[in-house]
């Protein structure tokens, strides 16, 4: 499979939940993330590609994502446009990063 990923991503371990536009809700776990996306493993195998998702990161926030990738271990996602709250959640999850400059920090 071609990689499309233009930052590394971090390993993580975050418990989040994962609902869909139908209301269908999952409980997952981040294993890794970047400013630009994440994967997701899953409770329940029920996200299907190209779906548009909300994940929460309770009590921090919620970020809505694009579903590129799924599969038996989870999904991986592409975060859709983020406004100023969205920025500050992903400034919390990748500490050391300028989410913007597409950089690691010194």
């Amino acid at each position: 499979m071609l990689e499309h990923r233009w930052e590394k991503r971090r390993q993580v371990s975050l418990d989040v939940v994962v609902r869909n536009r139908n209301g269908l809700t999952v409980h997952g776990r981040i294993r890794d993330i970047s400013s630009e996306g994440m994967f997701i493993q899953l409770s329940a195998q029920a996200i299907s590609t190209s779906s548009v998702v909300e994940i929460e990161f309770s009590p921090h926030g919620c970020l809505h994502s694009w579903v590129v990738h799924s599969g038996d271990k989870g999904i991986g996602v592409m975060f859709l446009s983020a406004g100023d709250s969205e920025q500050k959640l992903l400034e919390q999850l990748l500490p050391g990063k300028f989410i913007n400059g597409a950089k690691d920090a010194p």
